[in-house]
């Protein structure tokens, strides 16, 4: 069967279409302006898909298909019935998900976490999300909310999170927080978190310590999840991962400050690419077909 994952981001929006476990297509393109936009792309996107996930960055009700709390993609999701709307326009099985979750179960079954039973994710994009597999399931909770390693307090009186929280490791090692930080583009300008990668690796020594950084926030929250759950393995992915090389010193450090306690946390690299968490979703909403 035909299986269609998409993943809703702050930024940009992606999709796949699964044949099996192989991808048969794929493509992105920048989220729409809002819910009813971002449906109406989804029942576009693969007219003869006999299921449909999608993964959303925030909590949701997968029971009822409604966003809880989505606060990055542009527009008002909160209480946004995506589930019904998307089912009403392509009449086929939808799965509404948390993005990171969708990672998290592309990568366990397909991917870097491929064998293993317990792991940490840490998704880093335009927000930092999170999930947990242990004994081969990856964890849901009540809102679809277990495992936000992204909003782990490092720093009580840092920058305000779109959580209502400050100092979350998201200020820190989202897009826009690497960005803010470095203080990169001018007036009227974006600039992007690879942007400051490149900065970084050509020498920029804000840009050094900015990844630094945002390495030592990951550290803090990968440690307080592995001495939580007691888990000895950790991937990490999403767009900013490409940057991982420049926080992985700080990283490791902190990870090791804590070894007595944790053990030997192994921090891999996903290996999915960017299309990870709409493959996650494709799996999730062919669970509904």
């Amino acid at each position: 069967m035909t299986a269609l994952g998409i993943d809703v981001g702050g930024t940009y929006t992606k999709w796949v279409t699964l044949e099996g476990d192989a991808v048969s297509g794929s493509g992105t393109v920048p989220t729409p302006p809002g819910p009813d936009e971002t449906v109406k792309l989804a029942a576009s996107l693969a007219p003869h898909a006999e299921s449909i996930g999608i993964g959303l960055p925030g909590h949701v009700d997968r029971d009822t298909g409604t966003a809880l709390f989505v606060p990055n993609p542009p527009g008002d999701w909160d209480g946004y019935p995506v589930g019904t709307r998307l089912r009403a326009l392509t009449g086929v099985p939808v799965r509404v998900v948390n993005d990171a979750r969708a990672f998290a179960r592309a990568e366990l079954a397909l991917g870097a976490a491929r064998g293993l039973a317990d792991v940490l994710f840490a998704v880093l994009g335009t927000g930092v999300g999170g999930a947990v597999a242990l004994r081969g399931a990856v964890l849901v909770g009540p809102r679809d909310n277990l495992g936000e390693i992204g909003h782990v307090t490092v720093s009580p009186w840092g920058p305000l999170c779109c959580c209502g929280n400050r100092g979350c490791v998201e200020t820190f090692a989202g897009g826009p927080g690497i960005v803010r930080a470095h203080g990169l583009g001018t007036a009227g300008t974006k600039a992007t978190a690879a942007e400051v990668a490149e900065a970084a690796r050509a020498g920029d020594e804000r840009a050094v310590q900015v990844f630094e950084q945002a390495g030592w926030a990951l550290g803090v929250a990968l440690g307080d999840a592995a001495a939580f759950f007691g888990v000895g393995s950790a991937v990490v992915g999403g767009g900013v991962s490409g940057a991982l090389d420049l926080m992985r010193s700080t990283l490791h450090t902190e990870l090791a400050r804590r070894r007595p306690l944790i053990g030997e946390v192994t921090v891999l690299p996903a290996v999915l690419g960017p299309m990870a968490g709409a493959i996650g979703a494709a799996l999730y909403g062919r669970r509904s077909g």
